[in-house]
């Protein structure tokens, strides 16, 4: 069998963060939904990350002949089940609920685009009958219903209309999310190691310029167990390319606010199993260089210690490795942070080889649900 190296420090940190947050967290985070708020702009900037994900939006929707577009300037996204318009009318401000998918990094026979006239509207759209990756971005809508107007700013009304409350003061609460250490954005700011994660129900804004400490509390935006305290942040919020931050002029300890997530928008509590959202190589490669670093992301946080003898690399045309000589000796290290997964081949693969990585469905995330099984195939330069 391979021999697996996890490195000891990073799966006794992990494991650590794990067992602090059973112990510690309070239960309020079973009041937390997976639903993430977004906007097109981030849509658009991270397809790969929302990819799959259930979103809520507050957009413009409009129609053009069969087809209904959410619109935001030059970023366009096809809404598929999108009751018409209401009144008849041809744009609409709307609160929409859906999955976002990115169609062209699905195959034709995915379960999830069945009964949708995808085929359609690719040849109509793209002349070809399958979109390519980025080409054809869609929501499958869930719900939706007109857009409230509110002048009252929420961490969730802000997340959902960033540029109706750029440069103006707010004084918001929400969960201490620390550096993003559960995955809830796409991407830091980088503005200082203090940056952090201010969470409210299914809203998460990027919180700078102050670190998260004040009188009779100092945090840690690396550990997990922090992350049951709440926070008032005062400041100003502010629009970086795709992200909205909030830049801190005063912070202070908050009681925690009881997260009610209407029953019409509830999402069932038990989670989806873990899934390899992408992965580097990609599938079918060639001319991949001999030393390289498999990269692979997953969809949900993943138990670090779930990965030992349940991931295999082997040269594919042997089908069934019946010996330790005919499988691939590696090392691994897992992220928990951006919930990645590095596989290092330990020797330089062979010259002009088919390589293969199975993941197990042994593998599981870190409430045991099992990982779809996954497996990749490449072939190797000189």
């Amino acid at each position: 069998m391979s021999r697996l190296r996890l490195k000891a420090d990073v799966r006794a940190h992990v494991s650590l963060f794990l067992f602090v947050a059973i112990l510690i967290i309070p239960n309020i985070s079973s009041a937390q939904t997976t639903r993430r708020a977004a906007t097109l702009s981030a849509l658009d900037a991270h397809p790969v990350y929302f990819h799959g994900e259930e979103v809520v939006l507050v957009v413009d929707a409009e129609t053009e002949e069969v087809l209904t577009w959410l619109v935001d300037g030059t970023i366009r996204v096809l809404a598929l089940d999108l009751p018409p318009l209401s009144n008849g009318s041809h744009t609409e401000r709307l609160e929409i609920i859906g999955t976002f998918y990115d169609v062209g990094r699905l195959q034709d026979s995915d379960l999830r685009l069945r009964d949708l006239p995808i085929r359609r509207i690719s040849e109509r759209l793209l002349n070809k009958v399958w979109p390519s990756i980025g080409e054809l971005p869609i929501i499958v809508v869930s719900s939706s219903k007109q857009a409230s107007e509110t002048n009252v700013a929420t961490l969730r009304s802000i997340a959902l209309a960033p540029k109706q409350y750029d440069r103006h003061g707010v004084t918001v609460r929400g969960r201490f999310r620390g550096r993003n250490l559960y995955g809830d954005m796409p991407e830091a700011p980088e503005e200082s190691r203090w940056d952090f994660i201010l969470r409210s129900a299914d809203a998460s804004i990027w919180v700078v310029g102050l670190e998260p400490k004040g009188d009779n509390f100092s945090l840690d935006v690396l550990a997990r167990a922090d992350t049951s305290r709440w926070l008032e942040v005062t400041g100003q919020v502010r629009i970086k390319e795709s992200m909205t931050l909030i830049e801190a002029g005063s912070l202070k300890l908050a009681e925690p606010g009881l997260v009610v997530i209407p029953k019409d928008k509830r999402t069932p509590l038990l989670l989806p199993p873990p899934e390899v959202i992408f992965s580097a190589p990609l599938e079918d490669d060639i001319n991949v260089p001999r030393k390289v670093t498999v990269r692979v992301q997953f969809s949900r946080d993943m138990d670090a210690d779930s990965f030992e003898g349940n991931i295999r690399i082997s040269y594919a045309e042997i089908e069934e490795p019946s010996s330790p000589v005919d499988l691939i000796d590696f090392e691994v290290t897992y992220r928990g942070r951006n919930r990645s997964l590095e596989i290092r081949p330990v020797n330089s693969l062979g010259r002009f080889r088919s390589v293969q990585v199975e993941l197990l469905d042994s593998i599981t995330a870190n409430d045991g649900k099992p990982l779809v099984p996954w497996s990749l195939t490449f072939i190797t330069g000189d």
